[in-house]
């Protein structure tokens, strides 16, 4: 039996060194188009940001999220890490619609 990865096994989180945020770093080579962010927007997210580089995103519970168009991020704002791990998934779920 297989199982489908989710988007949070698709990444690889590390601290920081501020200590106070979180980065999530895909596995695979992924190239995001921040234009589709800025067009369309994403579900539950308030764009707070645009540049042609990064867009900053905030979700329902105050998470703000950056993201790179190499699919990398930074989680800024979560309470736990936990919750920093779910913000980065939500967001890297919406990856293979907002791909080049």
């Amino acid at each position: 039996m297989t199982t489908t990865p989710t988007a949070q096994d698709q990444l690889f989180f590390k601290l920081c060194s501020d200590h106070l945020s979180i980065e999530a770093i895909p596995k695979r080579q992924v190239t995001v188009d921040l234009s589709v962010i800025k067009a369309q927007g994403l579900a539950d997210h308030e764009v707070m940001m645009w540049t042609p580089y990064f867009v900053v995103l905030r979700n329902r519970g105050g998470v703000e999220v950056t993201v790179r168009k190499d699919g990398r991020m930074i989680i800024r704002k979560a309470d736990s890490e936990d919750m920093a791990h779910e913000a980065a998934s939500v967001i890297f779920a919406h990856v293979p619609q907002l791909q080049r």
